[in-house]
């Protein structure tokens, strides 16, 4: 049991990690964002990662994200 919960956080711990660098990394690729939206954005993922990242791909128009996967 004890087992099993540590390896749930230690999921948790990462995958929130990692959820904030790609959205972070969104963040750098985005062309039409102004230098004051990205180090906004940048802040609310530093300082909260998971509900900055979910924030920012509600707020963010999905045109957004997809221009900059190319």
């Amino acid at each position: 049991m004890l087992l099993s919960t540590q390896l749930l956080n230690f999921g948790l711990f990462f995958g929130s990690i990692f959820l904030a660098v790609i959205v972070l990394f969104h963040t750098q690729k985005d062309p039409l964002s102004d230098k004051i939206a990205t180090a906004i954005w940048v802040t609310i993922i530093i300082r909260a990662p998971i509900l900055g990242a979910v924030a920012f791909f509600i707020v963010r128009p999905s045109h957004v994200l997809i221009h900059s996967r190319k």
